[in-house]
C-alpha cells in the first residue's frame, strides 16, 4: 500500500515537474525534518520531559512486575500447604495482576499509547514553528513546492535544493 502511494506521488510529482520545467519557473527544494528534530537546540528539553515521563511509567511496570514475581514466589514456596482451592485462587489473582500488568504496558508502550501522545504533545509546538518557518521560506523564496526527504523518500536532489539549514538557523533563533 504504502509503495503504491510513492509510486502515485512520484508520477504526480513528474508530470507536474514536466509541466511547470516548461516554464522554467517553478522552484523546489526540500528540508529534512529528521535533522531538524535532531540538531534542534530545543530537543535535549524535550527528551528530557519525556524521559522523566517514560522514567514514571518504567518505575511503575517494574513496581507490578515485582508483585506478580512475589506472589509466584509465595505460591511456589506455600503450594504443597495450601489447599487445592487456596491454590487457584492464588493462580488466579496471578493471572488477574499479569493481565494488568500486560495492559498497562500496552496503554503506556502500544501503539498511541501514553509515551507515543506525550512525545508528540511535547514536539508539536516545534512541529507548528517548523511548519510556519516552512511556509515563511517558502513564500519569501517563491517556492513551488518543498519536500520533506526523510517522509518523501526522495533518491536525488541538488545539495543547493536542502533548505534544512535555513530552517534549522530561523528554528533555533539564529536568523530572524
Amino acid at each position: 500500500m504504502r509503495r503504491s502511494a510513492t509510486i502515485i506521488v512520484a508520477a504526480v510529482l513528474l508530470i507536474s515537474l514536466a509541466g511547470t520545467s516548461a516554464l522554467g519557473a517553478d522552484k523546489i527544494a526540500y528540508i529534512h525534518s529528521e535533522q531538524i528534530r535532531q540538531e534542534y537546540n530545543g530537543a535535549r528539553d524535550i527528551e528530557t520531559a519525556l524521559q522523566a515521563s517514560v522514567a514514571d511509567w518504567r518505575a511503575q511496570a517494574q513496581t507490578m512486575e515485582s508483585e506478580i514475581q512475589g506472589l509466584v514466589t509465595e505460591l511456589q514456596s506455600q503450594r504443597l500447604l495450601l489447599s487445592e482451592d487456596a491454590a487457584q485462587e492464588k493462580e488466579r489473582s496471578i493471572q488477574e495482576k499479569q493481565v494488568a500488568f500486560e495492559g498497562y504496558l500496552n496503554e503506556v508502550w502500544g501503539v498511541g499509547g501514553l509515551a507515543a501522545r506525550k512525545e508528540a504533545e511535547l514536539w508539536q509546538p516545534v512541529f507548528d514553528r517548523v511548519n510556519a518557518i516552512i511556509n515563511e521560506i517558502g513564500e519569501e523564496g517563491d517556492y513551488s513546492m518543498i519536500f520533506d526527504a526523510a517522509q518523501m523518500g526522495i533518491v536525488f536532489a541538488v545539495p543547493e535544493t536542502d533548505l534544512t539549514q535555513q530552517v534549522l538557523d530561523k528554528l533555533n533563533g539564529e536568523v530572524e
